[in-house]
């Protein structure tokens, strides 16, 4: 028979034992669980600590200037179950020392270190190393540094790979390029070696070319700088081969710094070859008329004082951390990129450039945009359609003065745009009255060689109605400023830049281009793949033979960044 257990007392002496042993039994429990701040694991024989999300919300929120990365390093923890990311065997790995480094040298990013500078990291692990192995506040403070590295981080890559403005939430910055989405976590994790990338974020490198050469141009330009700059060109009056003028000393001082001059000797005021093909080679790196002739526009821009070159240097590298780290798509890595100031197109393919030709942009009352978007098809033979504001400023006086008028520019007026549009008498509008808002009927050019778009248009549909496309007046393209059209970009060398965007359609060959672009109809091709196009803005960049360029700051937009930036 089994014994009944039954709820008899403790015998007194039991008991009074048992209340004594309770706080010893109670703090070897709470001893073999983890704590809320800190867990020390052992795992392949190297130390992992972890925190939980209360400490992250606790030491990152209170500090000012880490408050804004807060969501970033909190997703950042969470991915890696909050393990702490800078230590290995209570020590921190040299991924750290190579962030202090980047950040000691972010005036070379065109940025201030002191800018990322929130708490003195070094001093902080000297005083992390100075506390006893034994000593509870050395987690804490281990756990701290760990933190400020990773917010530090943040702070500088955001700038670094992203810009330290964003042009996308300030109003007076135009630039509607597709986002650079570069994902600053995911960057973390390559430097630290746990997550592979294609892209030289273990490096802290840039990822654009064009930034990289603008950057040792900060250099080259810092270097002046440091030395006092360069001398001022006082001239007037133009100066050609042969002309003897003092003026000529001093752009030999500015030009070619090189050379020793001897102001006693006549010889050094004359304005001979030599000083010619420099002043040359000036005027072609800032967009001056190429004559090599000294005059007022290149006096001017010979005055420019070295600080304004660099500030300049300083807000195109900015525009660079703006760009997509992946500019080209598909296999082909193809893409189009229209520099506005620069009134030029280029073509890239896999890194390497194409083509290049000289582009006519909007004048500034009709600026072109900043934007990105997808050339998907081509249209050969176009059509014309005028836009309503063009319709009233332009096209209405001549009307008033000659109703015949639109025959003498072959155009119709018609009911409707597209391939079922009818044609409507002239006289159906009083043109006296008409203005863009009332105006219910269409006016478009037919195909023909005097459409003011040519033979071809490149078609990347938009909510500007901008487009690149052909031109008969192809005398613009000798123009020093080629800012003459209403805001799309007629391109130099539409024939090639239509077959090259073509060639992996079966049958589009450059013969069966130029026959499309001389055909009386309109013909719409669409390409096999569409390739991004960029209209951007860069004011400066470096060529490939090392020449640093300059140009004028077409639409004000340097101006507003500058006043965001500095």
């Amino acid at each position: 028979m089994k014994k009944i257990l039954t709820n008899t007392p403790l015998p007194q002496a039991a008991l009074s034992m048992l209340l004594l042993l309770l706080p010893f039994l109670a703090a070897a429990s709470n001893n073999s669980l983890p704590t809320a701040s800190d867990t020390l694991n052992v795992a392949n024989g190297n130390e992992k600590a972890k925190f939980d999300r209360h400490y992250i919300q606790e030491y990152i929120g209170n500090e000012n200037e880490y408050r804004h990365q807060l969501e970033l390093v909190k997703q950042f923890y969470e991915e890696r179950d909050f393990q702490l990311a800078w230590f290995k065997n209570n020590a921190l790995i040299p991924q750290a020392d190579k962030l202090i480094q980047a950040i000691d040298k972010a005036h070379k990013e065109g940025l201030t270190a002191a800018d990322y500078k929130v708490i003195d990291l070094q001093e902080n692990y000297r005083a992390y190393e100075a506390i006893p192995a034994k000593d509870p506040t050395k987690q804490q403070k281990k756990q701290e540094l760990d933190l400020a590295l990773t917010a530090s981080y943040f702070n500088y890559a955001s700038d670094f790979y992203k810009g330290a403005v964003d042009p996308h939430s300030t109003a007076s910055i135009e630039w509607e390029v597709k986002r650079n989405k570069i994902k600053l976590n995911k960057a973390l994790e390559t430097i630290l070696q746990e997550r592979e990338s294609t892209y030289p974020y273990y490096e802290f490198e840039a990822l654009h070319e064009g930034y990289l050469k603008l950057r040792n141009a900060l250099l080259q330009y810092r270097q002046i700088q440091e030395r006092g700059g360069w001398p001022k060109v006082d001239g007037e009056g133009v100066i050609k081969l042969n002309d003897t003028s003092e003026v000529v000393l001093d752009v030999r001082r500015r030009l070619l710094p090189q050379q020793r001059v001897n102001e006693q000797d006549s010889v050094y005021f004359v304005y001979d070859q030599q000083v010619k093909d420099a002043v040359t080679t000036f005027q072609k790196q800032h967009g001056l008329a190429v004559d090599g002739v000294l005059g007022p526009q290149t006096y001017k821009s010979l005055n420019v004082p070295v600080d304004e070159r660099i500030d300049q240097i300083v807000l195109n590298m900015e525009r660079w951390r703006w760009l997509p780290k992946d500019l080209a798509k598909g296999d082909d890595n193809r893409y189009v990129m229209v520099n506005i100031p620069a009134f030029r197109v280029t073509v890239m393919e896999n890194g390497e450039e194409m083509m290049r030709m000289k582009a006519v942009v909007g004048k500034t009352m009709h600026s072109t945009p900043v934007f990105s978007h997808q050339i998907q098809y081509l249209m050969f033979s176009p059509y014309w359609n005028v836009p309503n504001s063009i319709v009233e400023d332009d096209i209405k006086p001549h009307l008033q003065k000659n109703i015949n008028w639109l025959e003498t520019q072959d155009m119709e007026m018609v009911n409707t745009f597209g391939p079922n549009a009818k044609r409507v008498s002239v006289h159906n509008v009083n043109w006296n009255t008409m203005t863009q808002h009332n105006f219910d009927y269409r006016i478009r050019q037919r195909p023909g060689p005097n459409n003011s778009l040519g033979r071809v248009k490149f078609i990347f549909p938009n909510e500007y109605a901008v487009y690149l496309h052909d031109t008969p007046a192809n005398h613009l393209f000798d123009e020093r400023d080629r800012d003459f059209s209403h805001g799309c970009v007629r391109v130099e060398r539409p024939a090639d830049l239509a077959t090259y965007l073509l060639q992996d359609k079966p049958g589009w060959d450059a013969s069966r281009v130029r026959s499309a672009m001389n055909a009386s109809n309109q013909q719409r091709v669409d390409l096999e793949e569409s390739v991004p196009v960029y209209l951007v803005y860069f004011t400066t960049w470096v060529e490939a033979d090392g020449t640093v360029h300059f140009r004028d700051d077409l639409y004000g937009h340097d101006n507003a960044l500058a006043q965001q930036l500095f």
